[in-house]
């Protein structure tokens, strides 16, 4: 199906969802830029208060084809330009296998010339745009950057995927490219970096302008970054300057339901990210804490999934940050998690929620930290885990310097006393008949699928409250089950039964 002038114009740019995309407040959430196979596609919009004619950037989210969404694996990434000022767009795109990549360029394709077309509404400059992709994102925003579209002066690819099925444009490059920025990981195993300079060889050979900046000791994907390794994102705010600015510095954040960076500890500069429904109150609230190995993340990183469906449900939210490893060992990880429930609770009027229905949801990592707060903190109305970790013996067995470990606990070898502090913070020891009910949600082709039924059979066992939600098939990872409707009521579950945990006692 094409996308003629005609057809772009009849698409009016409305808003199926009002609240934007609970991630950026302001953001204009769910505007149809495409109707294709009997399905609407979608982007979200975000348009900088002050001023018109905005540089854009077009983000492209990754998901190795797969997966993903315009709301997950790219969460740092929009934050980060909303602050540089830029007007941006984030897109949906048709998931699929990989011999079908020419349907995914070609709805980014779409979605670009919807931005050009509607430039005036959308307040952007239509020839100052530049594309920004991560992981298979990269993979398309080069293959539109080789088409050489009106408007497009520069392409930044992320932790891109490269050489991949002897494809063009990677495989090959002509002059005229607009400027390409490829920024890799140092220790991408997936994608080794000397792919990324072979692609930037190729389109500086040609005649074009190719920048490699390569982030040392960084694995796959930008989003498993660490905190030591974020200055990236400083090198691709000066890099999109020089390519469609001068931007303007003059960002002025929205006020709405999303209230943004709320310390919740100022001794440690930790900060959360709250959701507030309208109304008077009292709300049942949900306190999230995102995954990333216990090294990585951030409040808007793997966990931005479940934002719309609590939002919508009536729950007021907080994700929150946390200190991480090696910075700090994992005691002080739990003790954030807990001050950070505190601070909601403390706060219960400002945020117009009942102190006594708050629960607390986690992912990987984090999951294995509401499992153990779960353990240890009986004011808790509930908590969810998912795909945590709920025994760490069979899994840190590696003693040398840097390990998990090493970096969790400050060990560096396995002796009685090491164990004992392991098992201390293994939620699987301490479940209790009495602790708040417990949600594991797990895919059943993830590697920590045995934890999961592991923790089931013990919390069977003790005859505490929980249940083990499967989810057949999926991987690791709720970013990972975006895209895929046969996963998707893992949502309608998480709501339907917080709602019945934290519903309000006669």
């Amino acid at each position: 199906m094409g996308h003629s002038l005609a057809a772009l114009l009849a698409l009016a740019i409305g808003t199926s969802d009002p609240e934007g995309n609970y991630i950026v407040p302001g953001t204009r959430g769910a505007i149809v830029y495409r109707r294709v196979d009997d399905r609407e596609l979608k982007l979200d919009a975000y348009l900088q208060r002050r001023g018109t004619r905005r540089p854009a950037v077009v983000v492209i989210h990754g998901g190795g084809w797969t997966s993903g969404s315009r709301v997950a694996f790219v969460g740092q990434l929009l934050e980060t330009l909303t602050r540089a000022g830029y007007n941006w767009f984030s897109v949906d795109y048709r998931l699929g296998v990989a011999d079908r990549r020419h349907r995914p360029l070609d709805d980014v394709r779409a979605a670009l010339a919807f931005v050009r077309v509607h430039a005036k509404e959308l307040r952007i400059d239509p020839e100052r745009i530049a594309l920004l992709g991560e992981d298979a994102g990269a993979y398309i925003a080069a293959g539109l950057t080789a088409e050489r579209p009106a408007g497009v002066r520069g392409a930044a690819l992320i932790g891109g995927l490269y050489e991949a099925s002897g494809t063009p444009p990677m495989k090959s490059a002509a002059a005229g490219w607009p400027d390409v920025l490829a920024i890799h990981g140092g220790r991408d195993a997936e994608v080794p970096p000397e792919q990324a300079r072979r692609f930037c060889e190729s389109v500086v050979a040609a005649g074009s302008r190719c920048h490699v900046q390569i982030v040392d000791g960084a694995i796959h994907r930008g989003e498993n970054w660490l905190p030591s390794q974020w200055a990236y994102k400083d090198a691709l705010v000066r890099w999109l300057g020089t390519r469609i600015g001068p931007q303007s510095p003059d960002h002025e954040p929205y006020r709405t339901r999303l209230e943004k960076d709320v310390v919740y500890d100022s001794e440690h500069a930790l900060k959360l990210d709250a959701w507030m429904p309208s109304g008077r109150g009292l709300f049942p609230a949900v306190v999230l804490a995102h995954g990333g190995g216990w090294e990585a993340g951030d409040k808007v990183t793997y966990i931005t999934p479940l934002f719309e469906p609590l939002a919508r449900a009536g729950f007021a939210w907080f994700s929150i940050d946390y200190r991480l490893t090696p910075q700090v060992r994992h005691p002080e990880q739990i003790e954030d998690l807990r001050q950070a429930v505190a601070f909601v609770r403390s706060n219960a009027r400002r945020f117009r929620i009942d102190p006594k229905r708050i629960a607390v949801v986690g992912e990987s990592a984090s999951g294995q930290m509401a499992a153990l707060l779960a353990t240890q903190d009986r004011t808790l109305a509930a908590a969810v885990s998912f795909y945590g970790v709920y025994d760490f013996m069979p899994l840190l067995t590696d003693t040398s310097p840097g390990s998990r470990l090493d970096k969790l606990f400050g060990l560096r070898e396995l002796d009685e006393t090491g164990r004992a502090l392991i098992r201390r913070y293994s939620p699987i020891h301490h479940v209790t008949k009495d602790m708040p009910p417990l949600l594991l949600i797990h895919g059943t082709n993830d590697q920590l699928w045995a934890q999961g039924t592991a923790m089931r059979d013990r919390l069977r066992e003790v005859g505490a409250r929980h249940e083990l939600f499967a989810l057949e098939g999926a991987p690791h990872g709720m970013e990972n089950w975006e895209g895929h409707p046969e996963w998707a009521h893992y949502k309608t579950k998480l709501v339907e039964w917080l709602s019945e945990q934290l519903r309000a006692k006669p």
